[in-house]
């Protein structure tokens, strides 16, 4: 396949990821607009919707291990594919800047420091030894986390994985039309489109996990940071190549 041919379509499938992706934040911001407060309804929103609770199943087992999807079909291209060493190392910057923002930057990740720096504190029993300065430090004193700029990290973390999932997984398994790319895949047809569904499945349950995020949970700007933090590393290393990666 020619070189340019092959860069549009890469362009064109990302944006068709992170169009709807994207959609479904707006849409369920709209939602939220409209949806009646606690106040109003007859019980609050977690006993009218299963999706408002953080406990629904696709919350608890799928979207709580967002990462690890990602990394176990990325695994799967690459038992079906001969991939670049480049995009092994893409994959370990792509899970470094996971962790920086929401697990461990040199001591609490960077969306807990941002909430502290914006007013946030956790609020925890007078007899705790010392005030918790993460998020995960605070649930597990018992305390509530509150007050400060809450990054949605939802939308980080599902536009993150699957922007990653289109630019390293799905574009390389339906490319298949060129010589290249049949002289380098190694698996069977159907062991390729098995890995393409099971991708294009997961997407599917970020966009629905995305609209009830932005529905239920989070303000406005807590969206929007969450959403633009979640396409930063796409567009600096696939759009920009700003790591020449």
């Amino acid at each position: 396949m020619n070189p340019t041919r092959a860069s549009a379509i890469r362009s064109r499938l990302a944006l068709l990821v992170l169009a709807p992706l994207l959609a479904a934040v707006v849409l369920g911001f709209a939602a939220s607009i409209r949806r009646p407060t606690d106040d109003d309804a007859i019980g609050p929103a977690s006993i009218l919707s299963p999706w408002a609770s953080k406990r629904n199943p696709l919350n608890t087992y799928v979207a709580k291990f967002a990462w690890a999807w990602t990394t176990t079909l990325f695994a799967a291209m690459l038992l079906t594919a001969i991939a670049p060493p480049r995009a092994v190392l893409r994959y370990a910057l792509a899970t470094l800047y996971w962790l920086a923002m929401t697990r461990w930057f040199f001591g609490p990740p960077l969306f807990d420091r941002l909430f502290v720096r914006t007013g946030g504190e956790c609020q925890v029993s007078p007899a705790a030894a010392q005030t918790p300065y993460s998020m995960s430090a605070c649930r597990a004193a018992g305390g509530a986390w509150a007050g400060g700029h809450d990054v949605s990290g939802h939308c980080f973390l599902l536009l993150h994985s699957g922007l990653f999932l289109a630019e390293e997984v799905l574009v390389p398994l339906l490319l298949l039309s060129s010589s290249v790319d049949r002289q380098t895949h190694t698996a069977s047809p159907v062991a390729r489109w098995a890995v393409v569904a099971a991708t294009l499945c997961l997407v599917g349950v970020w966009l629905l996990m995305l609209f009830f995020t932005a529905k239920y949970f989070h303000g406005l700007d807590e969206l929007l940071s969450g959403s633009l933090l979640g396409v930063a590393y796409w567009f600096a290393v696939y759009r920009m190549r700003l790591l020449a990666l």
